[in-house]
């Protein structure tokens, strides 16, 4: 049968436009980290290139743990045109949002909630849908792991990975859904100056979504790091246990943040004058 390197195409499979991926938003990590340093402009007390510069990072970390887990398919269902196709879709997506995102920064705009003019909100409702794209792209991985009786790693790591995908890419959902269609972070109206938290921004005098968004979105990291490290320690039964206490701890405190952030309590309260 012929396969797509004898018609000589480059990027045939999910994982090498997976590491592409990677390997470029690296580079706008850096670049991003640089224009950080450089511009001192700001909007909303905060660089115009720090929200770049997140998203920069946080992609670069998701596309890391695709690329690694789709390492460890089997070839056959590493090399089946389905994942190809996801892969595709979800590393356009993310392209697509690093570079509004950026656009947005140069011309020191907000790029999420900013629904100013028609032009904005089809771009902002197209950055929606880039974001189920590539969050998806996870849960699906999670499906062919899950499928995969030659899926090189133990049992902590298999079901590590499956939970951490599959519960990271609903919970993601979920709360990402729920800042957009608020179309803010906050419930609760924030004073001008009040004080956050260092690096992260999160509000410490209302209630903030993002934690819950940051707990669900790495959870994806978490559980199959955590079962890694399981099946060194432990036998395959109590690895697979350890995995599903900890996917279970992780929804739950999903759960609670979300459930703060909604009735208007931050993380740490501090009092703001």
């Amino acid at each position: 049968m012929l396969t797509a390197e004898d018609y000589g195409f480059a990027f045939s499979y999910a994982h090498d436009w997976f590491w592409a991926t990677t390997a470029g938003f690296g580079l706008a990590f850096i670049l991003t980290t640089l224009l950080l340093a450089l511009d001192r402009r700001r909007i909303a007390g905060e660089s115009v290139w720090l929200k770049p510069l997140k998203f920069a990072l946080s992609l670069f970390i998701h596309f890391l743990t695709l690329t690694l887990l789709t390492g460890g398919l089997s070839i056959e269902l590493r090399q089946r045109g389905f994942l190809t196709a996801t892969a595709i879709a979800a590393c356009l997506a993310a392209a697509f949002e690093i570079i509004y995102i950026g656009f947005r920064a140069a011309r020191q705009e907000r790029s999420h909630f900013n629904l100013a003019t028609h032009v904005a909100r089809l771009m902002y409702a197209l950055m929606a849908l880039g974001a189920v794209v590539l969050t998806l792209a996870a849960g699906i991985l999670a499906g062919y792991i899950f499928l995969d009786p030659g899926f090189a790693g133990g049992a902590g790591l298999r079901w590590g990975s499956v939970l951490g995908l599959s519960l990271g890419t609903l919970m993601t959902l979920i709360t990402a859904f729920a800042m957009g269609g608020a179309l803010s972070h906050h419930v609760g109206q924030e004073a001008a100056g009040a004080p956050k938290m260092p690096v992260t921004g999160w509000s410490l005098t209302v209630g903030d979504r993002r934690p819950a968004h940051f707990v669900a979105t790495h959870v994806m990291q978490v559980l199959p790091v955590a079962g890694l490290i399981f099946d060194q320690v432990f036998l395959p039964p109590l690895a697979t246990a350890l995995v599903a206490l900890l996917a279970g701890l992780s929804v739950l405190l999903t759960v609670w943040l979300f459930r703060e952030a909604g009735q208007g309590r931050p993380i740490f309260r501090v009092r703001h004058r």
